[in-house]
């Protein structure tokens, strides 16, 4: 999602800095004062106010953009840091309003098909019930009722496409010698936008990107559910991607995973 922000945001599309009630103008009316000033900006770095939990989204919702900005927002927008999936999910429905199209067909063209990603057939829904089909073999992207990809979670694609993902992102927005994503929105992106009082308990954080080092060498990642990983080093030009079943929980993964993966992957590759 950061990276089909930051081509349209390279199409003139969208910046940074416009406000809900400039992405979102059919659902302005309805907002408060303060959902209205939250910027796209703050949607992208989590400080936006709105909440996580499952309560914020319902993707069974016939319209999950008026449910979110009716649960409402704890925070002053731009104040803390909250990870929200909610949040996030308004990153689609603006990247949506701003291409004018279904945003697995803008991913495609100038995303996915670029970089050799099969995405054809896709599994697409909002029920992401096992016999529903999501749990199949083969790509898929989760949708809200009314069609719309969910911005937070459900993007189903294979190790080999996940590295892919990492490369462009070391490599500065290009691949195979063409500029995928400008090597400005890559830099952005990828840099630390939190107070140090925002980052003291989750650390930081750019726009959708874990951002941070690892042994002196500045770092960051795309971090999914059941440590799903994309860790990449723009240093050395590294990227190590980690797929995991959906087994233990969250807190559990990271506790056994961390550890091994530094130390097999990590810091021999680092070393030099």
């Amino acid at each position: 999602m950061s990276i089909l922000v930051g081509i349209a945001v390279d199409e003139g599309r969208l910046r940074p800095d416009q406000t809900l009630r400039e992405l979102l103008p059919q659902q302005a009316s309805s907002m408060t004062e303060e959902e209205a000033s939250i910027t796209l900006r703050q949607l992208l770095t989590m400080t936006s106010g709105i909440p996580g939990g499952s309560g914020a989204l319902h993707l069974s919702s016939t319209d999950t953009v008026s449910q979110v900005l009716e649960y409402g927002i704890t925070s002053d927008p731009g104040a803390a840091f909250q990870y929200s999936d909610a949040g996030a999910h308004l990153v689609a429905a603006v990247l949506g309003e701003a291409v004018g199209r279904p945003i697995l067909e803008y991913a495609r063209e100038k995303l996915f098909d670029p970089l050799g990603i099969d995405t054809r057939p896709a599994w697409e829904g909002w029920d992401t019930d096992p016999r529903s089909g999501f749990a199949e073999p083969g790509f898929g992207w989760v949708t809200d009722r009314s069609g719309l990809n969910v911005g937070g979670f459900g993007l189903k694609l294979k190790a080999p496409d996940l590295v892919k993902i990492g490369e462009l992102y070391v490599n500065g927005g290009r691949w195979h010698g063409r500029q995928i994503v400008s090597a400005a929105w890559v830099e952005e992106s990828t840099s630390p936008k939190l107070t140090p009082e925002q980052a003291k308990i989750d650390g930081q954080y750019g726009y959708l990107w874990w951002v941070g080092e690892y042994t002196g060498h500045p770092a960051f990642q795309a971090s999914g559910s059941y440590y799903q990983k994309i860790f990449c080093f723009p240093g050395p030009r590294l990227v190590v991607v980690v797929t995991a079943a959906a087994g233990s929980g969250p807190d559990t993964l990271h506790k056994t995973l961390d550890p091994v993966i530094e130390r097999v992957i990590f810091d021999p590759l680092l070393a030099g």
